[in-house]
């Protein structure tokens, strides 16, 4: 069963990074419109991500002209609402109301900017919203802050802008209140709107201790399943490395998964490569997920099927062990 996904690159993929111990960033920051120009040459690559604060540094109408003159879509606007030493004790969920007012006119801004410029979804990964110590937070409010927030922009973003909620176990925050692919999915019930949903990250349900295929199922059965983005780890930390560098077996089942599902959403890359080039890394990437997607395309589904019935680990191994060991 052949398969014809389409791929995406976040743009601070391409983009000069750092850490807490080389703060200066281990190569320069480029424009948001030599980003664009560096998507268009990843071979594969047909639209980006971007956040709502990269439209500080261009207008709508150039940013709108350098995608059309690179032959790109965007995908999905992001929402920056922990960039910002403002938001260091939460953004939607920040006790002070005017704090928590800047963060929802943020998420608010990233919709305005996703329909100016043709994007399907925004993504909220609320990474500031959380706790790092015993007692820190209340969680009972923090919780009611949290929905309801989300619940305004959705509402904002309706019915033509889908909302995904992005998941992390932790950073920035010691812990972040949506912090588990069962998290998310309770604040899609809890809401009760068809425009919100889930981005599932690779890498971050791998630090959930989840099993990336499994998530994506388990979100689909809800139609919850709104975006997914690939990178690897090795399990402890956000490591967005390339895909397919680490965890081979589980990507191939992720994208198994994704098929089955009937998942046809963009692909989208989300890595930083710190001491790599990006563009180098992003085309990488798309190789590899070409190549595993090309392997899961020959994967016996019936034999599997039969497999998978009887739960025999053996059994399984022997179906899909012939994608690799032959």
């Amino acid at each position: 069963m052949a398969s014809n996904p389409k791929f995406s690159v976040g743009l601070w993929s391409l983009d000069g990074t750092s850490d807490r111990f080389c703060r200066q960033g281990y190569s320069k920051t480029l424009s948001v419109t030599a980003l664009i120009r560096n998507a268009a040459k990843v071979p594969g690559c047909q639209g980006i991500e971007c956040h709502q604060t990269d439209f500080n540094q261009i207008g709508v109408k150039e940013y709108v002209r350098a995608m059309r003159a690179n032959g790109l879509v965007t995908t999905n606007i992001n929402t920056n609402v922990w960039g910002d030493a403002v938001f260091k004790h939460g953004a939607f969920t920040h006790r002070d109301k005017k704090v928590r007012g800047q963060a929802l006119g943020e998420g608010k801004r990233a919709v305005d900017i996703a329909r100016q410029v043709g994007s399907p979804g925004i993504g909220l990964w609320l990474g500031s919203d959380g706790h790092d110590y015993p007692f820190q937070a209340d969680y009972q409010e923090q919780w009611r802050l949290l929905v309801d927030a989300i619940r305004q922009v959705a509402e904002y973003a309706a019915p033509d802008i889908k909302v995904g909620v992005e998941y992390k176990l932790k950073e920035p925050r010691n812990h972040i209140a949506v912090g588990c692919v069962g998290k998310a999915l309770s604040i899609c019930m809890e809401l009760g709107l068809d425009n919100v949903g889930v981005a599932l990250d690779f890498g971050h349900a791998l630090m959930s201790k989840e099993n990336p295929g499994e998530s994506a199922v388990f979100l689909a059965r809800h139609g919850k399943l709104f975006n997914v983005h690939f990178n690897d780890a090795y399990r402890e930390w956000d490591d967005d490395m390339i895909p397919g560098t680490v965890n081979v077996w589980e990507t191939l089942e992720f994208l198994y998964c994704c098929r089955i599902t009937g998942y046809n959403g963009w692909y989208g890359l989300d890595m930083y490569p710190y001491r790599e080039d990006g563009l180098a890394a992003c085309s990488m990437a798309i190789r590899h997920l070409k190549s595993m997607i090309k392997l899961v395309d020959t994967l016996d589904e019936k034999a599997l099927r039969r497999a998978q019935r009887t739960m025999d680990a053996i059994a399984t191994e022997k179906v899909v062990g012939k994608l690799i060991f032959r």
